[in-house]
């Protein structure tokens, strides 16, 4: 995610995570998600992440909305009630990112107001993030504008308006 190249479990890094370091919290929390060096603990990674992410690391506030928006599309088809409340995580921690101007939160955002997860659908808030995040080089929200107008999803379906975001992803 948001850490170094081969983040593991040590002591050290424990210890600067209890003592508040926020980039070691959030790190901590990488290593107990992929076991790097230690079991796999989806719980401990949750808890440091959002320690991380309480001590106002934009990179945590996102790495938690991307989980829950993760977890949520894997438990949809089976189970839609623990979905959407993951989905909901999602939005607010989306949401805090992108007060901070956050361009990846933000763009978390706005494929939760396209797709209407865990927040009402709302077309117009999403395309205004995106090309927010657009406007601040975000190669991925030129690709989702360009999705949206390819296949009509929520606006009208306009291939030269795709054709314009594909260049200017393509050129970023």
């Amino acid at each position: 995610m948001h850490t170094s190249a081969n983040p593991t479990f040590s002591n050290e890094l424990l210890i600067k995570a209890k003592n508040g370091d926020s980039s070691a919290q959030l790190e901590l929390a990488d290593v107990y998600i992929h076991g790097y060096g230690i079991e796999e603990d989806e719980d401990q990674a949750e808890s440091w992440a959002m320690k991380s992410a309480e001590n106002g690391n934009v990179n945590a506030m996102h790495w938690l909305g991307d989980g829950y928006v993760t977890y949520a599309g894997l438990v949809e088809d089976t189970d839609p009630i623990d979905a959407e409340d993951h989905y909901k995580k999602a939005f607010i921690w989306f949401s805090k990112g992108s007060e901070l101007d956050h361009i990846d939160s933000m763009v978390g955002l706005a494929r939760l107001y396209r797709n209407g997860e865990g927040v009402t659908k709302n077309i117009e808030q999403a395309l205004d993030l995106l090309k927010k995040s657009a406007a601040r080089g975000s190669k991925e929200a030129m690709r989702e504008i360009e999705f949206m107008y390819q296949y009509g999803i929520g606006v009208e379906q306009d291939l030269d308006t795709a054709k314009f975001w594909e260049d200017k992803a393509n050129a970023n």
